[in-house]
Formats: structure tokens, C-alpha cells, sequence
């Protein structure tokens, strides 16, 4: 499995170097984008933005979680396995073990991807970081909303996604990823600041999963520490180069 994913990635490589550079919708020719390996998990927000399907490229398995009930599946060859965790209405703010178990998996892809863009940034690899962009904002999307839906409390995230979301396209040839590096490029001081803030946000998450994610003694009113959530909306805001604020003050029960 592994020698084939290997082919796949080796083969999107040779046909992007021998496609020539892509075009946008106007003619214009668009960077070099190049391939790497991302290890973010996949977050597909699904039943109109109130749960998310949290999956990786080599499983079938996949996780969904919403408001009140989470489910888990297996699939093999011969059958699949479904196991549903629900929550009682009056507590279904709490982050349960499952809902952390898999906010850790999604938090060590993140941890891993961000280190691997603040030295991208720092060794002015331009390249990766288009080929990122194709990613890593509708990963930052899904990570908001999957925060939400383990809190039963998506609506308050969708209301703050909304001011970034028009900034980014699915895709390896959005004429936006070109703009928004090319403004990086142009703006030393800002990239200073935005490997900075990978940084902290690095640091930030590291400590929320030791103290709260992977701790038996943990409080299960905290979805996110304050901190994180700081971090996590700053480093947003300076990837968009956004000078308002992007997100909502936190809630009472997120105060921690």
C-alpha cells in the first residue's frame, strides 16, 4: 500500500512538470506549485455544517462528529463496523474521551503541518506554500466547525468562518493562493509574524494536548484552552493578512 501511494505521489509530480504551469480563469499563468507530502487528516463538513467526518487517505475508517451523537466506522473487506456514542442533551457541551481522542489525531496532523510551513516560510520555499494553500484553509475551516460540533455549538463558529472563507478555493490552481503569497513576499515583516505565530500556535496546541487531550484528569468543559483559541485566531488572522478581528470572543465555558 505504501509502494503505491508512493507511484501516485511520484506520478502527480512528473505530470505537473510536464503539463506546464496552469492557467486561471483569465489566461494569466499561474506559480509553480509543488507537490509535497501534508499530513493533515481530512475534515468534510457534512449535514449543513453541523458535524464533521474526520478521515485519512490510507483507511476506509472514518470518524463523524456533531452535536450529540459521534460515530465511528470500520470498514474491511467484509464488513463494516459502526459504533455510535451518544450524549445526553444537558451535557452534550462536554468533550467527551471520544471527541478527544480524535481532536488529538487531528491536532498532531495539524502540529506536524504547521512546523513543516514555518520552515517552508523561513527557507522561502514559495512553492510548497501555494501547493499548501490548496489545503490548509478548508483544514482550518473544518477544524473550527469540528471544535463547534464536539461542543454542540457550530452556529457560533459558522458566524466567524464567514469572514475568511471568501479569502481561499479548494484548489491547485486558485489565482487567491497566488495573490495571498505573493502579498507574503512582498511584505518581509509579515512573514516574520506569520512564522511567529506557526510557531506559538505550535506551542499553544502542544500544550493543550498534554494538559487537556491526553490527560485521564481532564475537565471535560474544556473543548479548547483560551490560549489555543488566541493563537489558533491569530495565526488565521495574519494568514489572511485580515485587520479585523476574525473571531468571536470565546464563552464563559471557554474561559480556561
Amino acid at each position: 500500500m505504501l509502494h503505491f501511494k508512493f507511484l501516485v505521489f511520484l506520478l502527480s509530480i512528473v505530470m505537473l512538470y510536464h503539463s506546464g504551469y496552469p492557467e486561471d480563469a483569465s489566461g494569466h499563468r499561474l506559480a509553480e506549485r509543488i507537490p509535497y507530502p501534508i499530513p493533515l487528516v481530512k475534515l468534510s463538513v457534512i449535514d449543513n455544517n453541523t458535524a464533521v467526518r474526520i478521515s485519512r487517505p490510507e483507511s476506509a475508517d472514518y470518524t463523524i462528529i456533531s452535536g450529540f451523537n459521534d460515530l465511528s466506522v470500520k470498514n474491511s473487506r467484509s464488513q463494516t463496523e459502526k459504533t455510535t456514542y451518544r450524549e445526553s442533551p444537558d451535557k452534550a457541551y462536554y468533550l467527551t474521551d471520544f471527541e478527544a481522542r480524535q481532536l488529538l489525531l487531528t491536532t498532531k496532523s495539524f502540529i506536524a503541518t504547521l512546523e513543516e510551513f514555518e520552515k517552508n516560510l523561513k527557507n522561502e520555499k514559495w512553492g510548497h506554500c501555494l501547493y499548501l494553500d490548496a489545503f490548509l484553509p478548508k483544514f482550518i475551516r473544518g477544524f473550527y466547525l469540528l471544535l463547534g460540533a464536539s461542543r454542540n455549538a457550530t452556529e457560533g463558529y459558522l458566524k466567524n468562518i464567514r469572514s475568511f472563507e471568501k479569502e481561499f478555493d479548494v484548489s491547485l490552481n486558485s489565482p487567491r493562493s497566488d495573490a495571498r503569497i505573493a502579498a507574503w513576499r512582498k511584505n518581509p515583516e509579515g512573514i516574520l509574524k506569520l512564522r511567529i505565530a506557526s510557531k506559538e500556535l505550535v506551542y499553544q496546541l502542544k500544550m493543550w494536548e498534554k494538559r487537556e487531550l491526553s490527560n485521564p484528569n481532564r475537565n471535560p468543559e474544556i473543548a479548547l484552552s483560551l490560549k489555543s483559541k488566541e493563537s489558533l485566531d491569530l495565526f488565521v488572522r495574519i494568514y489572511f493578512f485580515s485587520q479585523t478581528p476574525v473571531f468571536c470572543s470565546p464563552s464563559a465555558r471557554d474561559r480556561h
